[in-house]
């Protein structure tokens, strides 16, 4: 018997004796003392295996027939983990077992693996809430140790952080308590998912050395692994890190191995791998300021599949370039309504404004104070950097100076927040 099938005896153990209105001592007699059994059933103490027998003998439990069961239902949670992680589409069958395995009552550590397990199935089809609603009732049974439960609860509410963009979140508990420690004796594939989102959270906080370093190690867990749609995650976001770096050449040498893999592996194509790979390239352009080249990959990415962001990227690029013709024709296919999220929105106005060509001080201002503070409280930097000069030469060309200076003190407090965390 392993350490974990031991402990789950001992929960197993409690919870047949309650059902049963049992008192520790009515089932202790001639085998344990009355506080070993609290021990056991705490998890405490791992007792010798005749322990156990003569324990569930006296409670009329098959223990043979527990451990079989016990062991089919662990090697089918991790199945169904190794596939949710895969991003592979579970079988109905596959989910109403999952759905039987649910339960509030945590009588044994393989209870919280399927609560877990259940609450990643959950966020696969956007049911958001509830899986962290479920995750939240889970949370006060989970002790962090080099357990199974610990590196579940890590790699999904890990995952769970990065859905609601919570990405200090992650590098806190990282930092603060080294829990990717835990992860190291999961499989290869969960090592490198927790790293890939530690680079990810890292990344997107601006730390891009950090995020590098995460990724590379992220890369080096999943050698000789073959999970096609993860390689092609860890090429973008390497490629992705490194633009921001302003290492051009070996961003693109990631988004080039990319493409490759997304070519000649036919079961990874979709409309939203390509759209995606595209935009990265197209960003990668722009950020040279090569908007000829940038708006040629933000119009593929789209072709593929339309994609608020990588249209609101497009009409940026286009507005750079001058082509304020074609922009205006953007805003034409792709009016405002079309757009959900914030930042795109205010994007949107930004853009429309400043191909317009009619000023006034007034709308300026209105427009300033309605999107720069929100890129501010959600750390879009590079937006500040791009829009925030803009602006300030608007307010110039009015007159304007004192506003001008505003708008130029924000671009400079953007860019030594930015520059701070490069250098970390």
């Amino acid at each position: 018997m392993g350490v974990m099938e031991e402990k789950n005896w001992g929960r197993l153990i409690k919870y047949h004796r309650q059902r049963q209105g049992l008192k520790q001592d009515d089932v202790s007699v001639g085998i344990c003392t009355t506080s070993y059994l609290s021990r056991i059933e705490n998890g405490v103490v791992i007792a010798e295996s005749t322990v156990y027998e003569m324990l569930f003998a006296r409670l009329g439990i098959d223990m043979i027939e527990e451990k079989e069961q016990l062991t089919a239902k662990q090697t089918f949670l991790e199945k169904i983990y190794e596939k949710l992680l895969s991003n592979e589409e579970l079988k109905l069958d596959e989910v109403e077992m999952l759905e039987s395995f649910e339960t509030l009552v945590f009588r044994q550590e393989l209870d919280l693996l399927a609560g877990l397990i259940y609450g990643r199935y959950l966020f696969s089809i956007n049911r958001f809430e509830e899986a962290r609603e479920l995750l939240a009732k889970i949370d006060p049974f989970v002790i962090l140790t080099q357990d199974r439960v610990t590196q579940l609860y890590i790699g999904i509410t890990t995952y769970s952080n990065i859905t609601y963009l919570e990405f200090h979140k992650i590098i806190q508990r990282e930092e603060q308590y080294k829990v990717g420690n835990y992860m190291k004796t999961a499989s290869n594939f969960e090592h490198a998912n927790y790293l890939y989102h530690l680079a990810f959270a890292y990344h997107r906080t601006y730390s891009f050395q950090q995020a590098l370093s995460y990724i590379e190690f992220a890369t080096q867990a999943f050698t000789h692994l073959y999970k096609p749609l993860f390689q092609l995650k860890l090429y973008s976001m390497k490629g992705v890190i490194l633009n921001n770096l302003h290492r051009f050449k070996e961003a693109l040498a990631e988004f080039e191995a990319a493409e490759e893999l997304l070519s000649n592996v036919e079961t990874i194509q979709s409309p939203q791998q390509w759209s995606s790979l595209y935009n990265n390239i197209a960003y990668c352009y722009e950020c040279q300021g090569l908007f000829k080249e940038a708006i040629s990959y933000y119009e593929k990415a789209n072709k593929y599949e339309l994609d608020s962001h990588s249209i609101i990227n497009w009409m940026r690029a286009s507005y750079q370039r001058g082509e304020i013709a074609k922009l205006r024709q953007l805003f034409e296919i792709y009016p405002l309504k079309n757009f959900n999220v914030l930042h795109h929105q205010y994007q949107w106005k930004l853009l429309d404004y400043a191909s317009d060509g009619e000023r006034s001080l007034l709308s300026l201002k209105e427009l300033e104070e309605q999107s720069f503070p929100y890129f501010e409280g959600q750390e879009y930097y590079s937006l500040i950097l791009y829009y925030a000069p803009l602006w300030a030469a608007f307010y110039e060309e009015l007159h304007a100076y004192k506003q001008a200076s505003v708008c130029y003190k924000r671009a400079l407090k953007a860019s030594e927040k930015v520059r701070e965390r490069m250098g970390k």
